[in-house]
């Protein structure tokens, strides 16, 4: 029995069970999990943990190392690369291009529509050129390195089918206001 929460709910919840179930002191077989818990339980039984953890701070590392390496074929952000911030906002936008499934072939693919409909060298163009090269690369080092914690969810809705605690159980899914495209392929 599992009840999914956000993460910031799943405590809350807890709390809020072991309120409500007076008669018994406790529950064994029921277990609240955000969708990072769960990934780390599944990765655990299923495979997929063994890589190194990456953290925001490593991940920031990684793409200040991707910057100054191709800092010469950046048309918008090469100027920008030592600007205060830029690293932490340009690490925001890869987790928000992760987060809703944007791979690197689709920023390629919307640069060539740039590039048919001559808007290369517009700030778009530039934009989708400098964030496809740096996401490529980003995703080229730490393939097979590096977990990074914003593919836990893909590698999640990849490897739940081979988590045995889970098969025949039921799920509940609590105090969520939407799902992103990662959440909903878990789903």
């Amino acid at each position: 029995l599992i009840i999914l929460t956000p993460e910031q709910g799943s405590l809350q919840m807890e709390l809020d069970l072991h309120r409500a179930v007076t008669a018994c002191p406790g529950f064994s077989r029921l277990q609240v999990l955000s969708f990072r818990r769960l990934a780390w339980r599944v990765l655990q039984e299923a495979g997929g943990a063994a890589r190194a953890h990456l953290g925001e701070m490593g991940k920031r590392m990684a793409l200040r190392s991707v910057l100054i390496n191709r800092q010469q074929d950046l048309t918008l952000f090469g100027p920008l690369a030592n600007n205060p911030g830029f690293i932490e906002q340009l690490a925001h936008t890869v987790a928000e291009l992760k987060l809703y499934r944007v791979e690197p072939a689709a920023l390629e693919q919307a640069l060539d529509l740039c590039r048919r409909t001559g808007r290369e060298d517009t700030v778009l163009g530039r934009k989708l050129h400098d964030l496809s090269l740096i996401y490529n690369e980003l995703e080229a080092y730490l393939a097979g390195r590096y977990l990074d914690p914003d593919d836990y969810l893909g590698l999640l809705a990849q490897q739940l089918p081979q988590a045995s605690f889970i098969k025949g159980g039921m799920v509940w899914v609590d105090g969520f206001n939407g799902f992103t495209p990662q959440e909903e392929a878990v789903l």
